[in-house]
């Protein structure tokens, strides 16, 4: 089993400062197989099965984005060694993670517009019941929770999907009384 130094030198080897603040005032290292480190300055937190070897590190999975919630898009996702030491790749997939967020973009075509209505629909589908149980969707959550909170859950997520697409119909909505409007 290693230790903790150990541990701690591997990630200082490949990131003499942290990641997400910069800073070297090293990690803290924790986790009874001591698989975790957190920036001793931000509160960053990695995880990663490489520190239980202490061989070599390829990959860290963000599990706790910084004290001031720098990396939160990125949490719980497991990236290489590389992408962790470029400060522009990891602004790069912060950026790309919250505009993925967004129901639709500005520069969609009607016709990408109505296929993402038609997911919606096709989605809300997966929701009628019994769906869950079979491990679609939220399967592994509702699975231990009692018949009335899964049709809650079922009915929320459905709900969800509709107001996509009322949101969605609305922008085809203004786009073609714009388009009126200009003619």
């Amino acid at each position: 089993m290693v230790n903790i130094e150990e541990v701690e030198a591997l990630m200082l080897k490949h990131f003499p400062q942290c990641p997400l603040c910069g800073a070297d005032k090293g990690y803290e290292v924790s986790g009874w197989a001591k698989s975790y480190v957190q920036c001793r300055l931000c509160g960053a937190k990695w995880e990663s099965t490489d520190f239980i070897s202490c061989k070599e590190l390829k990959e860290l999975q963000l599990w706790d984005p910084s004290s001031d919630g720098k990396g939160t898009q990125l949490t719980r996702k497991k990236y290489s060694v590389k992408f962790w030491q470029d400060p522009e790749a990891i602004k790069n997939a912060v950026t790309r993670t919250a505009e993925s967020k967004f129901i639709f973009h500005s520069e969609m075509t009607d016709q990408q517009l109505e296929t993402l209505i038609t997911r919606s629909l096709e989605e809300i589908t997966h929701w009628d019941y019994g769906s869950t149980i079979e491990g679609k969707g939220l399967g592994f959550l509702i699975s231990n929770t009692s018949s009335a909170e899964a049709a809650m859950i079922r009915l929320l997520r459905a709900i969800f999907e509709q107001n996509k697409i009322t949101i969605i119909q609305n922008e085809l909505l203004r786009r073609a009384l714009l388009e009126v409007k200009t003619h």
